[in-house]
């Protein structure tokens, strides 16, 4: 690894902010410095954007942090890159675009041996914390991909109702990111398990998506939240400032269920208006953002699937050894994979049948009293 410049002046920090990050960083306990900065960075203006970004950057620098650009695959979260994408993230989304290059460009400089860059962001645009090499980027996709987000339009006041009984669920979604306003979520599907009680009191809609995710079986994960099913809730004045996803491996499948009028999505910066019982398919590495304008609907709802790229296969990824989600790709068994998905819906078909049955004796005895 070619040897690291420290920051200079001309990096468009003072001597006496460099000397305060170095303070900093030798009186604070590596991990109390950790939590602190990130709290920092979530509040964050553009009054202390650059410093604080500057401050990850620090971070991204440390020995440890830098080694693990060589040590970890292209598909696991490695330290440096996960802090060079804080440090864009806080510039992004106080609008110092310029500034956020001049990041980028710094992180694309740190090189192997050879000259290859250790870390492949194609562009500022998309600086997520894993990026997987040979994988089609493009900021929206055409939802015809995934046949069932037809079925979910068609479906969506359906869905509506059951979401409607469901207000008591609803907590701030991802309150690390700049937000202004509410906006709130809750998740259905993460981490390879679904929410058995949730599905409980929303079995419509469950039944709908459980034999869709995984979209790709016999895929590995790349991160152990490749896939994901949310409910989203937003009111007039909520504001999501620009963040990018975990990977360049997740496509969002947004359906506005209710209230899109006013509010819109915005993915490198082009701005798509939402519109109920109509999905938008975007790629979630691309920095986006929502706004729900103050003239907008009382309240926007949307249920999202984060889902597999349709480019991920295992051959794709055989040549990184492991992912987040998977410690050893050469040892991972994609028949016992698909063997456990066979298990799983035969499970959940007869967990149907069984709710189908028991409802047909209730309403026997009904007719017969």
């Amino acid at each position: 690894m070619k040897d690291v410049q420290p920051l200079r002046v001309d990096d468009g920090l003072s001597d006496s902010s460099i000397q305060h990050i170095q303070q900093f960083l030798e009186r604070v306990p590596l991990d109390s410095a950790t939590s602190c900065l990130e709290a920092a960075i979530s509040a964050a203006t553009p009054m202390d954007a650059v410093l604080m970004s500057h401050v990850a950057e620090h971070f991204a620098k440390l020995p440890h942090c830098l080694n693990e650009l060589m040590s970890k695959s292209e598909a696991e979260t490695r330290c440096a890159q996960r802090w060079y994408k804080i440090a864009i993230h806080v510039l992004k989304v106080n609008d110092l675009h310029n500034d956020a290059e001049s990041m980028w460009r710094r992180a694309k400089a740190l090189k192997h041996s050879d000259g290859r860059a250790l870390i492949g962001w194609p562009s500022p645009s998309q600086s997520p914390t894993i990026w997987v090499s040979d994988l089609p980027s493009r900021p929206f996709w055409n939802c015809s991909l995934w046949p069932f987000m037809k079925a979910l339009e068609d479906s969506a006041q359906l869905i509506l109702e059951e979401v409607a009984r469901m207000d008591s669920e609803f907590l701030t979604a991802y309150p690390y990111l700049k937000t202004a306003g509410v906006w709130q979520d809750f998740f259905l599907y993460r981490g390879h398990r679904w929410n058995a009680t949730l599905c409980e009191l929303m079995p419509r809609t469950c039944h709908l998506l459980l034999p869709e995710l995984p979209t790709r079986p016999g895929t590995p994960y790349v991160t152990v939240y490749n896939e994901e099913v949310v409910i989203f809730r937003s009111k007039p004045g909520a504001a999501v400032g620009a963040h990018c996803g975990s990977s360049n491996a997740v496509i969002n499948l947004h359906l506005t269920l209710k209230g899109g009028r006013g509010t819109s999505i915005s993915v490198d910066g082009i701005k798509a208006d939402l519109h109920d019982g109509t999905a938008i398919c975007f790629q979630d590495s691309y920095f986006h953002a929502v706004n729900h304008g103050l003239d907008g609907e009382e309240e926007r709802i949307s249920l999202v699937l984060r889902v597999m790229h349709p480019g991920l296969s295992l051959d794709l990824l055989s040549g990184v050894g492991r992912t987040d989600d998977v410690r050893d790709l050469e040892a991972w068994d994609r028949s016992a994979s698909l063997l456990q998905e066979v298990e799983r819906l035969r499970a959940e078909y007869r967990r149907l049948a069984a709710s189908v049955k028991k409802k047909e004796a209730l309403s026997s005895e009904s007719c017969q009293t």
